[in-house]
């Protein structure tokens, strides 16, 4: 599927932060107390530190490897068990995240030796008969677009949720065509980096309970990328049984950047590139195994023919030649026959904010706002179907409205890229009748906002003017940003969302509930006879009817029936 300048926008915005990886930002030589946990693989000394709003002790246990190296004759493959260590390992820095483009430049960062994760402990309770509380677990997906991105806690740190004392761990996954190319062999099936997130979470389920985990209260949650992933994990037959909950933040297997479907041609033309230009997946493989892992990386940027960059190495649906499968069959085929688990899954209201670089609104003048919906949608779509969607979005507006076309043009984007697929998503989860679903819109704007903040750096007027939250602006809400520095202030909004949005994700961690008395509202399940959200938006945070974007979410439905299906 399509994926266009504007996804490379979104997904450089979010990452706009990152950096290679450093020593760890915890002041270590302030901390108080070490801690060790005996596992399987050996012995792990972690550190203790203190959360950020309200100096809660917690150990964290960093770069612990989940898996082998998966570099040499595993590149390519399925994650395999680590050995394990001799002695004690340190587990205080975080290791390298995974290869993959820095934003901005043509250098590579990380390291094919990447499948590391990070554990975060919160200061072990007491139950009243003096013995230790098994914590529910929350395990975080990052996003990036399968190409992009790390685990790394010291750049979002969990405090928030730790004070709500919940385990949360962080992980890398192989990105780009490390983790993703599939030839439909078993020495390259795909979904790599799909299979490191199942080994992390399988890896998980059999040691939580050294740290003080609950191994049958596991829930996992990602935003974007992330989101998908978590969506691809409830449908897998593969995991089924490995966590009870899930949250799915801006993002699902169905939006048009998360599935290839044409996998078998993006893998020949990478390997063409490369200088190989067998027919054979099997030589392809092993010619594939001996480039430099920077020069394979190098080569996964490919433009379509409208010179846009299309990236391809994604999940994809893996071939019945291949074992063990993650991915046997189209997502919507997968969602019929999934196993219910509770889910929460939203968006953010204005998701399509991210787009909206300078250079990307003045191609929506006028005379080119028909030509560049129709490169939306890679000149797939006929005239007629272009128009209606022209016709929706921006016949109401006019010269004098300048603010009203803008918010039309983030709609646009947002609809294209998450609400229009997300809603179908949503409909397998109520069609399934068996367990609750909580659905939510996100569209507090505060100081936290980091990525609606950046884009409009320079542009304040515009920054005031549309209101509400832009991609991956909820994620500072739950994690700290180490990297900006920002802390919310007491007794404000922001701090306030904070508390609110790590006490909903933690409730539903530990209970499959999100509510409790202290809140102020009350967030009812939806199902498919009742449709309703929760509009989380400060003090006017309120349950509200029908579903996100209703008019925009009919419009494609009805239009996907009669001209796209």
């Amino acid at each position: 599927m399509l994926f266009t300048k504007i996804f490379l926008q979104i997904i450089s915005v979010f990452f706009y932060t990152q950096m290679r990886l450093q020593s760890s930002a915890y002041d270590h030589n302030n901390s108080t107390e070490k801690m060790e946990v005996v596992i399987e693989q050996g012995v792990l000394k972690g550190v203790q530190n203190k959360t950020l709003l309200s100096n809660k002790p917690y150990v964290s246990f960093l770069g612990i490897p989940y898996a082998k190296p998966p570099v040499n004759d595993l590149r390519f493959k399925p994650p395999v068990k680590h050995p394990g260590w001799s002695g004690i390992l340190k587990a205080i820095s975080e290791m390298d995240r995974c290869m993959q483009y820095a934003f901005g430049t043509n250098d590579i960062i990380g390291s094919e030796d990447c499948l590391y994760l990070n554990v975060l402990v919160p200061q072990v309770v007491k139950t009243q008969n003096g013995l230790n509380e098994k914590l529910a677990v929350m395990i975080f997906i990052h996003g990036g677009a399968f190409n992009y991105g790390c685990g790394s806690v010291n750049e979002q740190s969990p405090d928030y949720l730790l004070d709500e004392n919940v385990i949360v761990i962080t992980l890398n996954y192989r990105l780009n065509a490390l983790g993703f190319l599939n030839l439909d062999i078993d020495e390259c099936p795909g979904n790599m980096g799909l299979k490191d997130q199942l080994f992390a979470i399988k890896w998980i389920k059999a040691n939580i309970a050294a740290f003080g985990g609950d191994v049958n209260n596991i829930t996992i949650f990602g935003e974007s990328a992330g989101s998908a992933s978590v969506h691809y994990h409830t449908m897998s037959p593969q995991s089924t049984g490995l966590f009870q909950k899930a949250i799915m933040q801006s993002g699902c297997a169905f939006n048009p950047w998360a599935l290839n479907e044409n996998h078998r041609v993006s893998a020949f033309k990478l390997a063409n590139n490369l200088g190989c230009l067998s027919s054979d997946p099997n030589e392809i493989v092993r010619y594939l195994r001996n480039v430099s892992a920077i020069d394979l990386v190098k080569e996964t940027k490919f433009k379509d023919d409208n010179g846009f960059l299309d990236y391809k190495f994604v999940p994809s649906i893996e071939s019945d030649m291949v074992s063990n499968r993650f991915l046997s069959a189209h997502p919507e085929t997968l969602a019929t026959i999934a196993s219910p688990v509770p889910v929460i899954v939203g968006l953010n209201n204005m998701e399509g904010i991210i787009a909206l670089s300078e250079y990307r609104l003045s191609k929506f003048s006028d005379l080119q706002i028909t030509d560049e919906i129709s490169k939306l949608f890679n000149n797939q779509y006929s005239t007629e179907v272009i128009s209606k969607i022209k016709d929706f979005y921006f016949n109401k507006c006019n010269n004098n409205c300048e603010t009203a076309k803008l918010e039309n043009i983030c709609h646009l984007h947002s609809d294209v890229f998450f609400v229009k697929d997300f809603n179908r998503g949503l409909d397998y989860f109520l069609k399934q009748n068996v367990t609750p679903v909580y659905i939510y819109e996100f569209k507090f704007d505060g100081e936290l906002n980091a990525i609606k903040n950046w884009i409009f750096a320079t542009r304040t007027v515009l920054r005031h003017a549309l209101k509400g939250a832009c991609h991956a602006d909820e994620i500072y809400y739950l994690f700290h940003n180490n990297l900006s520095g920002v802390v919310p202030k007491p007794n404000s909004p922001e701090l306030e969302m904070c508390k609110t949005m790590s006490k909903m994700w933690s409730n539903f961690a530990k209970t499959g509930d999100p509510n409790s008395l202290n809140l102020s509202f009350k967030w009812n399940y939806a199902s498919a006879s009742d449709i309703n959200y929760l509009s989380i938006d400060g003090d006017r945070t309120q349950m509200t009817q029908g579903m996100i974007n209703n008019n925009r979410s009919r419009f494609w439905k009805d239009l996907i029936k009669e001209f796209i299906v």
